[in-house]
């Protein structure tokens, strides 16, 4: 602090005095001698210019979380720095380096005249004032401020709202959309109103935007900038006029318009143009209306509705169609509509949707972006509400489930669950004793529909079934030497208010109105030898995988019997309750695990630096799990639920694996490996395989890599399906050879950078199918994003047979703090 002679320092201490007596709303503050130190103060001597000023500011366009900036101390009405100062009449003139702390106010200036009785402050030469509500950061040549009215009128301005000095004078965003403008002059009107005149407003670095809307007068108040007849400009080149502008300010500010036109080009759909209105309906809640049009096929309108609530509350609802415009024959329109959202109450009781309408299987495949969306023939549907507490929870559940057969008639199986009542108790003592209780009881309004096939020309319709399902068991865990013993007994008991004829499973089942009641008794065993383990520990490890292994063997052996269902062939169908059967089975596995524990905590990078710590690869982590089972089957028929010729479907199948391999009768099978690798946050490796000792060869295989580091990704992928199918007709006396199912694609992606990152980022991916030795799917990105604006391109090809041939050429010009322009969406990007 720069010291002043004695007579000086009375004199200003004098001045405090009269101005606190002066000002009533001042009194109840209390008045200490602490003061925070001057931010952008200069030394004695040192002038520094408006822009040298901007440039110190550091406006970027990388808009952080908002952060809260502590206030400055309160308690001091005034604190004056200056070399010179005089006084006449109770007005002050100020010279030479001169710094005030008012309020919440700092004003830095060559030459200050204040005025106590008005409160009235003029200045002049480099003028820099930081501070108020909403955060300004300004710069002048000069002008006439009042603080305790929240007025000023400056010239020749600079300056920025949202922006707060950090520690060491850093500017920090607290704002998401920081407001940065220049202008002749700049009056404030009052709290957050504001008039600049012939001025410029931005989301830019100053002095030097890459883009700015130029207007002769600029409006702000209520958190938003507004302009008539304005100029837009980039990269100093003005592009387009725009009778009207709105800017958001501040946090949570955000403005109703229309937002910035749609272009593109589709072979399918042709030259695409369109807008979009978007409406901030309140603080968490907003929605956008638009539409596009396809110069070869109609108008496609959307829509999108989004609520985000307190703590994990959301709910959402999108919308888009197509009027397609031509002949039936070849008419690909169709709506879709997602649903999706949240609601707790308390801690032990939730709500959720997750619900779609696809009026057409074709309009999905014809026109979805999403690659992985458009091959897939299932609509799931579901509104689901429980209440859990002390182990016990009970759940209502509305479900729905359409699965296309096709894309030509749009015909469809179809399960619904209107409703589903369920409670479910985890497992517990019972009372004192070592037995442990748990179960499952629901009751459920259940309806099907299904199109005829091959074999029943006849399509098959049931509604309303009732059917309730008590599924109660009785465990007595215990351990000895090692070994951990699981023994346990269940009953079950499921009515149905309906059944269907007898009749074997690959056939579209008839209704019969008559109830059937399907009981039996369980009992098993889960038996679990203690594990093997070896630690492995040498210089050459700790150098390679920075630290020791430790290798466990983990066998399991569980051993499952079902008995007492000799009606499986009446029971109507509609989820896995349904497809229990008689079973006398053994599962063996062993699971393999490598542990590796860090000896060389390094610091947090990237995707690491996700906790409090500052270091990261210490302790031990999970490394590689390999686990390998097979299943032997006592009741080779299960009871006469397996249909020979048929893929069979049963509770006991899908416990083992998601791939049908029951055609007949067997006693094995097939050998499961499931393999896990994990070896850092940037790699991961998983690899699901499935061999057939019965038919010799390998049924499915599905292998996933993923790499990250840094600006770079890449991951590769190749799901394969060569898996027994049932035939297209199967006579009773004589069923005909399986045939296969045979799938076999490759997914590859990889990119260079990411949506935010400064200058240039590409990427690409792909699908391709080697059953049809072609490309279905393949796409390339490219971007380059400059101090505050970014221009993304992106050429894609589909290839999904007769249904949809399409190239794509789509571009995304984005604004920060404004919007993105163009015909790339945020779901179609590749990143």
């Amino acid at each position: 602090m720069l010291r002043l002679p004695l007579v000086m320092r009375a004199r200003t201490f004098l001045c405090i005095t009269l101005l606190y007596l002066c000002h009533p709303q001042l009194w109840p503050q209390a008045v200490t001698k602490q003061f925070p130190p001057a931010a952008g103060t200069a030394d004695a001597g040192e002038k520094r210019s408006s822009e040298t000023l901007v440039q110190d500011a550091g406006i970027s366009s990388d808009i952080p979380v908002a952060k809260v900036i502590p206030a400055p101390p309160t308690g001091v009405p005034v604190e004056i720095h200056a070399t010179t100062q005089r006084e006449q009449n109770n007005i002050f003139t100020l010279e030479g380096d001169v710094l005030i702390y008012y309020r919440d106010y700092t004003v830095q200036a060559d030459k200050v005249t204040y005025n106590r009785d008005t409160g009235d402050v003029t200045a002049e030469g480099h003028i820099v004032v930081d501070g108020s509500p909403d955060n300004e950061h300004i710069t002048a040549t000069h002008g006439e401020m009042n603080f305790d009215r929240d007025t000023a009128h400056f010239y020749d301005v600079v300056g920025t709202l949202g922006v707060s000095s950090g520690p060491h004078n850093r500017m920090i965003f607290t704002s998401p959309n920081p407001f940065a403008f220049t202008g002749r002059e700049l009056i404030k009107l009052g709290p957050g109103e504001y008039k600049i005149v012939d001025g410029t407003m931005t989301s830019c670095r100053l002095p030097k935007p890459d883009w700015q809307l130029l207007a002769k007068q600029i409006n702000l108040a209520n958190g938003k900038a507004s302009a008539r007849n304005s100029f837009f400009q980039l990269l100093s080149v003005p592009l387009f006029y725009l009778p009207y502008v709105t800017h958001p300010m501040g946090e949570e500010t955000r403005s109703s318009g229309i937002l910035l036109p749609i272009l593109g080009n589709s072979t399918t759909k042709g030259f695409i143009i369109g807008e979009e209105v978007y409406f901030a309906l309140s603080r968490n809640s907003d929605l956008t209306i638009g539409t596009e049009y396809f110069s070869k096929r109609g108008f496609s309108p959307m829509a999108s509705f989004r609520y985000r609530g307190f703590g994990e509350d959301f709910f959402n609802v999108r919308f888009h169609a197509l009027l397609d415009r031509l002949p039936a024959a070849e008419n690909q329109g169709g709506t879709d509509i997602l649903v999706d959202g949240r609601r707790d109450w308390g801690g032990h009781t939730r709500a959720i949707v997750d619900a779609e309408y696809l009026s057409s299987y074709v309009y999905r495949q014809a026109f979805e972006e999403n690659y992985a969306v458009a091959i897939n023939s299932e609509v799931k549907s579901q509104l689901f509400g429980q209440h859990a507490l002390n182990g016990l929870a009970e759940s209502l559940r509305l479900d729905r489930y359409q699965s296309f057969q096709n894309n030509t008639t749009n015909a469809e199986i179809r399960i619904l669950h209107l409703p589903t009542l369920q409670f479910e108790g985890e497992d517990q003592y019972l009372g004192i004793t070592p037995l442990m209780w748990g179960g499952v009881a629901s009751v459920a309004g259940l309806s099907r529909s299904e199109p005829a096939n091959a074999v029943n020309s006849a399509t098959f319709r049931v509604h309303e079934v009732p059917r309730v399902d008590l599924y109660p068991h009785l465990a007595l865990p215990f351990s000895a030497g090692g070994w951990t013993f699981r023994p346990e007994v269940a009953v079950r008991d499921t009515f149905y208010g309906k059944s269907q004829n007898p009749a074997p499973l690959g056939i579209v089942p008839s209704e019969r109105d008559a109830s059937v009641n399907r009981k039996d008794f369980e009992a098993g065993i889960d038996l679990r030898p203690p594990a093997i383990e070896r630690d492995f520990s040498a210089p050459w490890l700790t150098r390679l995988f920075g630290g020791d292994l430790r290798h466990t063997i983990e066998p399991d052996l569980q051993y499952h019997y079902v008995s007492g269902i000799d009606n499986f062939d009446s029971i109507l169908r509609f989820d896995d309750v349904d497809i229990a059967s008689d079973t006398n089975e053994l599962d063996y596995s062993v699971t393999q695990r490598l542990f590796l524990r860090h000896l060389r905590p390094h610091p947090c990078t990237g995707d690491e630096a996700l906790g409090p710590s500052d270091l990261c690869g210490g302790g031990t982590v999970d490394w590689l799990s390999w686990q390998v089972a097979q299943k032997y089957f006592f009741n080779e028929d299960f009871g006469r639920a397996v249909t020979p010729g048929t893929r069979n479907v049963l509770t006991t199948s899908l416990d083992l694996t998601g791939v049908a391999f029951l055609t007949g009768p067997r006693n094995f099978s097939p050998v499961i490996s499931r393999l896990r690798m994990r070896s850092s946050s940037s790699t991961d490796l998983e690899w699901d395989l499935d061999y057939d000792p019965r038919l010799g060869r390998m049924t499915a295989s599905n292998v996933y890599a993923e790499y990250k580091k840094g600006n770079y990704a890449f991951s590769a992928g190749d799901f394969h399906l060569n898996a027994p199918e049932a035939p297209s007709v199967v006579l009773p006396t004589a069923p005909s050879p399986n045939p296969t199912s045979n799938y076999n694609q490759l997914r590859f992606s990889a990119s260079y950078g990411r949506a935010t990152k400064a200058g240039f980022s590409a990427g690409t991916t792909l699908g391709y199918d080697f059953v049809q030795n072609q490309f279905q799917y393949d796409a390339f990105q490219a971007g380059y994003n400059w101090d505050c604006c970014g221009l993304s391109f992106e050429m894609r090809r589909y290839s999904l047979g007769s249904v949809r041939d399409d190239t794509q050429y789509l571009y995304s010009f984005t604004l920060a703090g404004v919007g993105s322009a163009g015909s790339l969406r945020r779901a179609a990007r590749i990143f």
